[in-house]
């Protein structure tokens, strides 16, 4: 199941986000330097710590998917003894939502120790709750920041590790919870439903984790020769680094040949006007290989370093957002780059069709054009045999960063109706060329006058 809010507090320029609502089609605008990328860091930080995270259950400050540097880079303001939080809302059954906190101190010299782990377990729209609407377990260190963790469920403390009947692993973030505690108890008892309920909480958010592919802003540029290496990894990609051996290993294996070929030149020629030629093999003892892409307007072939900048920079984006399997969620930041207007609208259809397959998506960028194709295609009525395409309302959450006047990063989800229309308009969100336009008139008007 997909995690479908995020909250941070004291992380990067967030004293405290508020609640992120995570939709099928995420899309977050904001100026520069307003800590945007702050929400797709939370998720890869903790998507690198899973199953490296130091000593005990810390965060991976140093993993590929993000440098985030020593513990005084990450908290708010610098200020090393506050603590960072992150919490996330996960739809684990279809009628249950599951909310998981994870808390975590200044360990230097060694990585962040996480210090809290809080599980809410409710059940939704089904009318049966524990009164305040959730179950809830703790896991949290027993005496002071750095001693062993104990177990409490509501406000009985069940002890340490191996009293309580959990434990942390070596090499793992989150913690395995048992049903039972030793030589007493029943899984079938309120505190081992607790218990179950939350190991499969845990579980939603680990699986939505683990589904994550992304792309930087940063991507790699093009090269004239590339050497195989072989089946590409299935982690994450962020700049592209391994979308050449993606597309090699589709085009030279038995079986399902050009299964990611043809939807890539479908895309790249939707977006670049362009098409992946047969992929040249120059040396097959060294493994050497040539890109070539087609004009499809002229039908002239190019090799892929003489191609724009711009399709060297959206082939990433469309290979490992094609790589992202179903039910699993693609990040991408700025897409758009150093695309022309008419192809971010493509890309914008990119991107929806990825939901339309049954991908979650979540999109930092600047791109106007982008913002309107989705709302163009929120207000579209859907023909009987695209039903499945329809993009509503529903499946669209608008973030907008800002900073308040104390200079704090702040989140303002906005509300899209059925006739694309935002209806919480924030000032100032947009207006700047619509502004530069009326500017412009006026200046014209002034200048005929004379």
């Amino acid at each position: 199941m997909a995690i479908t809010k995020i909250r941070v507090r004291n992380f990067k320029s967030f004293a405290d986000s508020g609640e992120v609502p995570i939709a099928p089609l995420t899309v977050i605008f904001g100026r520069n330097n307003t800590g945007k990328s702050s929400i797709l860091q939370s998720l890869l930080l903790l998507t690198q710590t899973l199953d490296s995270p130091g000593e005990g259950a810390s965060l991976n400050m140093r993993g590929p998917l993000y440098a985030a540097g020593m513990y005084s880079d990450i908290v708010h303001k610098h200020r090393a003894s506050e603590h960072v939080e992150f919490r996330f809302e996960v739809a684990t059954t279809p009628d249950r939502t599951d909310a998981i906190e994870l808390e975590f101190a200044s360990g230097e010299p060694q990585p962040p120790r996480l210090v809290r782990l809080e599980i809410r377990t409710g059940q939704r729209g089904s009318g049966r709750d524990s009164g305040n609407g959730f179950n809830t377990l703790k896991i949290k260190r027993a005496r002071g920041y750095g001693g062993p963790f104990e177990l409490i469920i509501g406000s009985k403390r069940l002890g340490s590790g191996r009293k309580a009947n959990f434990l942390f692993s070596v090499n793992h973030l989150l913690p395995f919870i048992d049903d039972e505690l030793p030589s007493r108890g029943r899984p079938d008892e309120p505190p081992g439903r607790i218990r179950a309920s939350a190991r499969q909480a845990l579980k939603s958010l680990e699986d939505s984790l683990r589904s994550i592919r992304a792309v930087g802003a940063f991507r790699r540029q093009p090269d004239r020769r590339y050497e195989y290496a072989g089946r590409p990894p299935l982690g994450i990609d962020a700049s592209g680094e391994h979308v050449i051996d993606a597309l090699i290993e589709d085009s030279t294996r038995r079986h399902h040949r050009g299964e990611l070929i043809g939807p890539v030149n479908k895309w790249l020629s939707a977006i670049g006007r362009v098409k992946l030629q047969r992929i040249r093999v120059l040396s097959k003892a060294s493994k050497i290989y040539e890109i070539r892409l087609k004009d499809t307007d002229s039908g002239r072939w190019a090799n892929f370093a003489d191609v724009g900048f711009g399709i060297g920079q959206v082939l990433p984006v469309i290979v490992e957002g094609l790589r992202t399997p179903k039910d699993g969620t693609f990040l991408v930041q700025e897409p758009e780059i150093h695309l022309h207007p008419d192809a971010q609208l493509a890309m914008a259809d990119f991107l929806i069709d990825l939901v339309a397959a049954g991908r979650r998506v979540i999109v930092e960028t600047h791109s106007e054009p982008l913002l309107l194709r989705i709302r163009h295609r929120v207000v579209e009525q859907p023909d009987g045999r695209s039903r499945k395409s329809k993009l509503g309302p529903e499946d669209v959450s608008v973030i907008y960063v800002s900073k308040t006047e104390e200079g704090a990063s702040c989140t303002q989800a906005l509300t899209l109706d059925e006739l694309g229309q935002i209806k919480n308009w924030p000032t100032g969100f947009m207006e700047e060329v619509t502004q530069e336009r009326m500017d412009l008139l006026g200046s014209m008007t002034k200048q005929a006058g004379k």
